[in-house]
């Protein structure tokens, strides 16, 4: 019982730590959105996101999106290529009419071979006008992902170049919309689709309301990542299940402080100082003497490469370097955009507040794919994010709270828990004002690698 209270706490603390940041996904929302605008119909057997795109299904998607269907199917170009069938003819053929593929050889295409990342960036970028032919190419093919996301269309998440599937297909093409083409007539793809006559316009036009929305919301998370001295109060509260049934909640009431250097992150400073009450039931941690309660007091403190707690008068500490676990990993691209592909809904109300849903899927893919890059397994635990919605106040062009509900799923040593979360952040102050104050005997803690020796 005591191993799965220790997994069933590092679970939520790991999750809870990396929910909101992205990475490689399930971007069924994106297939939603593209199939609700007739730029994406799946196959026989649904969407398939799980599988590599063929070069055939990568050429009927830029078709789509260059707003040429119509044409491609009318004029039905011929090629030279020997090896396409019937279902992709037009539209490799009306690719190959306008200089946009060349094939794999004088006679083949390669449809059925596997569409790279790479490739499709060209493809992308190309559909917003860049070129990699002229002569003075924009990119060059060997540069296409970088280029991409320079331009906004690759983005931390969405795109994965070992392991490329038609979820990123879906994903990048979303984004691919909401970007602004390189003539920069229009403020995305979208709109120019829509002014082209290629995509009906009452189906467009939910799409076209989100990216305007999205721009603004995203300046305003931008703007707010710049910040890197705050501090708040941070209230929340928690229920646990286990099997259905209740056996813990928990309150806490915190004060955070922190003065963080993104480019050098063991030289950031912060502190937490607050209480937290828990309300448990005793078969949680193997006894049958009732539920009980459990108030403590807890001081969290982090300088020098160093993480320091006191809980009820323990003290102890450990060397925590989030330089070496977060190599690798650009922390101010992070903070800065939240992908599009990553929200579900979005909306605004008429205080100004804005309301964001985010798509599971996306958060579970990047809760796996941070555990990877950082080294953290978590064998003893299967974790899933079923719910992530944010309510941000804004005041004076910046971020002046946040409410986020959450909600984990859990299978520890074969029990299922279920952990719904609510957290309200009040940001109370920024810039050169924030200080972090820290006791004067930091030096007495006791090292957690000698506890128990």
């Amino acid at each position: 019982m005591k191993k799965f209270y220790k997994n069933l706490i590092v679970g939520a603390a790991l999750s809870a730590a990396v929910a909101v940041n992205a990475s490689a996904a399930d971007f069924t929302n994106c297939a939603d959105a593209l199939n609700q605008m007739g730029l994406f119909k799946g196959t026989e057997a649904g969407y398939e996101l799980d599988r590599a795109p063929t070069r055939g299904e990568a050429a009927v998607m830029l078709v789509r999106l260059l707003g040429k269907e119509t044409e491609a199917l009318e004029k039905n170009y011929k090629t030279p290529f020997t090896d396409v069938p019937t279902w992709a003819s037009p539209y490799v053929g009306w690719l190959y009419e306008n200089k946009l593929t060349n094939g794999t050889s004088d006679t083949t295409y390669s449809t059925t071979d596997n569409c790279t990342a790479q490739m499709y960036s060209t493809f992308l970028l190309r559909t917003l006008g860049y070129s990699d032919t002229a002569t003075n190419p924009d990119f060059t093919y060997n540069n296409a992902i970088d280029f991409a996301e320079q331009k906004g269309v690759v983005d931390i998440g969405n795109c994965d170049e070992d392991n490329f599937l038609r979820d990123h297909v879906v994903a990048m093409s979303y984004t691919a919309l909401a970007t602004e083409p390189k003539d920069a007539k229009y403020d995305n793809l979208l709109d120019k689709l829509v002014a082209d006559g290629a995509i009906d316009s009452a189906k467009a036009k939910p799409y076209q309301d989100k990216f305007d929305l999205y721009d603004e919301y995203a300046q305003l998370v931008e703007k707010n990542a710049e910040i890197t001295n705050m501090e708040a109060n941070v209230k929340m509260t928690m229920d646990m299940k286990m099997n259905n049934a209740s056996v813990m909640s928990m309150d806490m009431d915190s004060k955070i402080s922190m003065l963080m250097n993104l480019e050098q992150m063991d030289k950031s400073k912060f502190s937490v100082v607050g209480n937290t009450k828990m309300n448990m039931s005793g078969a949680l941690v193997g006894q049958d003497t009732g539920d009980y309660t459990v108030d403590t007091e807890m001081k969290a403190y982090y300088t020098d490469g160093v993480y320091y707690i006191n809980t009820d008068g323990q003290k102890i500490k450990m060397p925590m370097s989030f330089d070496e676990m977060l190599a690798g990993m650009d922390i101010q691209t992070l903070s800065k955009k939240e992908p599009i592909s990553s929200i579900d809904n979005l909306s605004k109300f008429s205080d100004g507040t804005y309301n964001v849903s985010y798509s599971a899927g996306y958060i579970n893919s990047t809760v796996n794919n941070l555990f990877a890059q950082i080294g953290m397994t978590t064998d003893d635990i299967q974790m899933s994010i079923d719910k992530v919605d944010m309510i941000i106040t804004s005041q004076n062009g910046m971020i002046k709270g946040m409410t986020a509900d959450m909600v984990y799923t859990m299978k520890v040593e074969g029990q299922t828990v279920v952990l719904d979360i609510n957290a309200v952040y009040d940001i109370l102050r920024t810039g050169s004002s924030v200080g972090v104050e820290f006791p004067a005997d930091l030096n007495t803690y006791v090292d957690i690698s000698s506890i128990g020796q």
